[in-house]
């Protein structure tokens, strides 16, 4: 009987090691352990012993599962993990895409590109977590955040993403929604040297379909080995590279949704039922992306001493272009009431009384409407007053605009971005006294070539544009149709009617580097209490960016001068459709004509800016923080308790330029703050099958950089024929009062583990957000192109609440009969419930749900797994959530986000596979937000299209 157990064993290892990788070598190595310990302690009859070894030798996607499960099984915190295998089964473009399939977490994604950038836990948004590689906290590269955009990682390299939705307090404090840990693999994660390469190539469907550019492929490339007889040193190197074309089109609300009613300001209750659409624009955008890095751990396992140097680089360079249209009402000089609260007076259309010198003649008299030209009659040249879309400036006033525009503007979405980090520690053991110690460097960088950007637009045309508005057809509210009268049908079929409107040339840089030392000292001892924890940590990091017009102005003196868009020769070719035949597009441009163009113009007619135009929006700032906790950890039996309390004291430093009449110029902004942090954790593991724990724990989260300065930045238009700088369209103002976010959260859950690849789980949580930080913005009359300027401050919020429950289901139905053992289910869903009161007057008594927390996610997956063949279908939902808060407390909502994903792979032998993936089956949208949580006001629609992707898998 014996030999029979060992004769498998040894039949199950040759067969997992004949194509070992660190998927298959971490489980089955413990399975074959597993199987060899259970028959020493009990002799079964040789066909019960059989059976228990095949249960245990799990391969392919149920092995990725099954690491996955005891990996959260054994962990001290609720946290989520994903497999490195995992991270391949779908075809998602970065690490947010990934993320997403995790319990309790949401992505938010970049507008420009379609993929996943931020990630929310939990109904906090990015710039509430905390965010690491291989435990170092990264570099940031955005400049006004602290969340990381996630765009430059791919989903290949890593071993495992951990989410941890609890802390204790030997973990970084500043991180309300959760911890996020990407790690990287070591030579000591395989029993054996490893090689492996990964190939893919795949197509975007929307691009080909349009003409353009649409392969992707990846190649991915990892190394592992020991490198001494006695394996104490080990060596890990991944390199990848890949290279991706897309294209995505949208539909987009130019200009808020107003109110049929005239609106005194951006704060006054409007109603909501009723609102009308300026303008939207069309999309076109043309994507390249290339992603290069890899990573490497170099390490040393000692009896006494442990040591390492890891590593890792990423590179994404973004070549970009958008290419849009824009049919939108423009706002005009209006009569303004002399009561502007008057809602008794006519219309203008119907006072008009006569016609002269001075235009129409009303009926209006000097007590009703403001005589600017003091002449004793209102008339035309009365229509002097703020740009309007209403009738009357006053509450007599009714939507009525009375001119449109139709404008083309290409512009480049050029970017790179760069993340490194690169940590030297190590680990010392001393009897009982354990001591870890760990010096880190993070750098990051986003920025890129220059941009350049170009517009033709009809307002400086005469009829038909300055005869009527537009008025919208919304039967499809995703997809908003002008209403063109008869005389203005050729507005965008003929380019020769679009005179050049301006142009406009600069470049921005955004960088980041940490610098962290951390040390941490265990102390084992006997009885209840387990050890003892104490540790420090210091972390420095200096921000820098750099924003720089480098030229805007007029073709004058260049072959263009004077010349429409039909005649200047800068278009590419037409596009019939666009959104599947739902709009006719017309011209997009030439990128290499259009620079050329801006290049040759610039020459012809330079740009001298002054200092305050070249340094009003570069700033920089440094940031210190010095971290120490304590804590014990306690075992009752089955229960382990840790308890302890974190200090953390933040030191922050900022340069901006300031404007504020007693100072131009550059000037620093002091903060310093202390958060303490109490914690109390508990596990209880009464049997190898369950798992309950809860969590009362304490955590913070830190003012953006830029939001504790005195600093304004401005943003402007692109620059019209005869200006240097465009238009003001937003200011935005820091605020040096702002206090960090205080959490108090509490967290219960319990969890099943029937088998060693299922899972059943429930927990609750609860969080009190004190001093929670929003960005408010309102929109000022104006003289300027659109009437308005948008001018926005960060604030902190009075109190929020978030209450949620999780479920998570993992099933493999092996065992069972045919033909069901090959299938399995995954499912996990989030449902929250939020509030948050804003502290704003006119806000007053109606609370928001939280920013970016959805109230219901949820993911499902059919898996199969026989004949060496895999494949899952995956369908995710993502509920509707509040992206930002706007004008009149009617807010912009993110539409639930829909996914319907298949993944597939065939192993011919042990080491050889290949996949077939497809993203996105159902082809719908990948954002879609609205005025308002009513779908009826659409304010960004964006489709990307279906990938498709084949990847080929070798290892030895």
């Amino acid at each position: 009987m014996s030999r029979h157990v060992i004769a498998r064993a040894r039949a199950v290892h040759r067969q997992i090691f004949a194509g070992a990788d660190l998927r298959t070598v971490l489980l089955a190595g413990s399975a074959v352990l597993a199987a060899s310990s259970a028959h020493a302690q009990t002799v079964q009859p040789q066909a019960t012993a059989a059976a228990e070894v095949d249960e245990v030798v799990v391969t392919g996607q149920r092995l990725s599962t099954a690491n996955a499960i005891e990996a959260q099984r054994r962990s001290g915190v609720v946290s989520s993990v994903i497999s490195s295998d995992d991270l391949g089964k779908l075809p998602d473009a970065n690490v947010a895409d990934a993320l997403a399939r995790a319990p309790g977490i949401n992505v938010v994604v970049n507008q420009e590109t379609g993929e996943g950038e931020y990630v929310s836990v939990r109904g906090l948004a990015g710039t509430f977590n905390a965010y690491s590689i291989n435990g170092v906290r990264v570099a940031l590269t955005d400049p006004d955040s602290r969340k990381m955009s996630m765009t430059v990682l791919p989903p290949n390299g890593l071993k495992s993403i951990t989410v941890s939705k609890t802390l204790t307090p030997d973990m970084d404090g500043d991180a309300i929604g959760g911890s996020v840990n990407f790690q990287t693999p070591t030579a000591f994660d395989f029993t054996k040297p490893v090689a492996r390469a990964f190939l893919s190539y795949g197509i975007n469907d929307r691009a080909q379909e349009q003409g353009e550019e649409d392969g992707s492929g990846q190649i991915q490339m990892d190394f592992a080995s020991r490198l001494s007889s006695d394996s104490r040193f080990g060596a890990f190197v991944s390199f990848n590279y890949g290279k991706s074309n897309s294209l995505n089109e949208e539909t987009e609300n130019d200009g808020e949704w107003e109110p049929y009613r005239w609106r005194k300001d951006s704060e006054e209750a409007i109603d909501e039922r009723s609102m009308y659409l300026p303008g939207i624009d069309l999309d076109y955008r043309r994507i390249e992306q290339e992603r290069f890095g890899g990573n490497f751990s170099l390490d040393y396992r000692g009896d006494a001493n442990d040591f390492y140097l890891r590593g890792q680089y990423s590179r994404l360079e973004r070549t970009g272009t958008n290419d849009y249209t824009d049919f939108r009402s423009r706002k005009t000089k209006r009569l303004q009431q002399v009561d502007v609260e008057n809602s008794s007076l006519i219309q203008p259309d119907n006072a008009v009384v006569g016609f002269g010198a001075k235009g129409r003649i009303y009926s209006y008299t000097v007590a009703q409407m403001k005589d600017f030209d003091a002449d004793g009659v209102i008339t035309d040249a009365d229509r002097q007053s703020s740009s309007s879309y209403w009738s009357l400036f006053g509450r007599s006033g009714v939507w009525k605009p009375e001119t449109f525009q139709f404008a083309r503007t290409f512009q480049t979405l050029d970017q790179v971005s760069t993340l490194g980090t690169i940590n030297l520690g190590g680990q010392s053991r001393l009897n009982r006294l354990t001591l870890d110690y760990d010096l880190s460097y993070s750098a990051g960088e986003k920025g890129g070539p220059d941009s350049f950007s170009i517009g033709y637009n009809c307002d400086a045309c005469s009829a038909p544009f300055n005869q009527t508005g537009l008025l919208w057809s919304s039967y499809d509210p995703r997809f908003p149709m002008p209403q063109l009268p008869a005389f203005a049908q050729s507005a965008q079929n003929d380019p020769n009617l679009l005179p050049y409107d301006g142009g406009g040339r600069s470049r921005d840089k955004q960088t980041d580097a940490r610098t962290a030392f951390k040390f941490d000292a265990v102390y084992e001892m006997e009885g209840v209490v387990r050890h003892l924890k104490a540790g420090v940590k210091v972390l420095r990091s200096e921000r820098e960016y750099d924003a720089t017009p480098i030229w805007g102005g007029s073709f004058d003196n260049t072959p263009l001068d004077g010349k429409s868009l039909g005649q200047s020769g800068l278009i590419d070719r037409e596009v019939g459709s666009v959104l599947n035949g739902r709009y006719y597009y017309g011209a997009i441009l030439n990128r290499d004509r259009v620079t050329a163009a801006i290049e040759a113009a610039q020459k012809a007619n330079p740009v001298t800016y002054s200092y305050a135009d070249l340094s009003s929006s570069d700033k920089s700032g440094e940031e210190t923080i010095y971290a120490g906790y304590g804590l014990a950890s306690f075992q009752f039996n089955d229960l382990d308790v840790v308890a302890g309390v974190r200090v953390e004291h933040t030191e922050v430093s900022n340069t901006n330029w300031i404007e504020d009449g007693a100072q131009t110029g550059f000037g620093d902004t002091d903060s310093h703050y202390t958060n303490v942090l109490p914690s109390v954790t508990a596990v209880y593991r009464p049997s190898d099958n369950f798992v309950y724990r809860g969590a009362i724990w304490t955590s913070f989260s830190r003012p953006e950089f830029s939001n504790i300065s005195r600093g304004v930045s401005v943003g402007r238009a692109k620059p019209r024929p005869g200006q240097t700088l465009g238009d003001i369209v937003s200011i935005s103002r820091g605020n040096p009062d702002l206090k960090p976010a205080e959490a108090l959260n509490l967290d219960v859950s319990a969890e099943y583990y029937p088998d060693r690849s299922s899972l059943v789980s429930i927990g609750v949580f609860h969080k009190k957000i004190d001093h929670f930080i929003f960005t408010n913005g309102s929109a000022v009359d104006a003289d300027t192109q659109e009437g308005t300027i948008t001018i926005s401050q960060p604030k902190n919020g009075e109190t929020a609440r978030i209450t949620g429950v999780e479920l998570n289901l993992i099933k493999s139905f092996e065992g069972m009969g045919a033909p069901f053992d090959g299938f399995g289910v995954e499912a996990n869903l989030t449902r929250q419930v939020s509030e948050a009161e804003t502290g704003l007057d006119y806000r007053k008594g109606r609370s928001i749900s939280f920013i970016q927390a959805p109230d219901l996610i949820y993911n499902a997956s059919l898996t199969y797994q026989k004949y060496g063949f895999e494949a899952r279908l995956s369908y995710q939902y993502q509920g509707a959530y509040i992206e930002d808060l706007r004008d009149n407390a009617v807010d912009k909502w993110v539409q639930p986000n829909k996914s319907l994903d298949f993944h597939s792979r065939y192993t011919f032998r042990p080491g050889l596979t290949m996949d077939f993936d497809v993203q996105n089956i159902l082809d719908g949208h990948r954002y879609y937000t609205t005025k308002g949580e009513s779908p009826s006001y659409q304010k960004d629609y964006m489709e990307p299209g279906r990938n498709f992707l084949v990847r080929l898998a070798y290892s030895y």
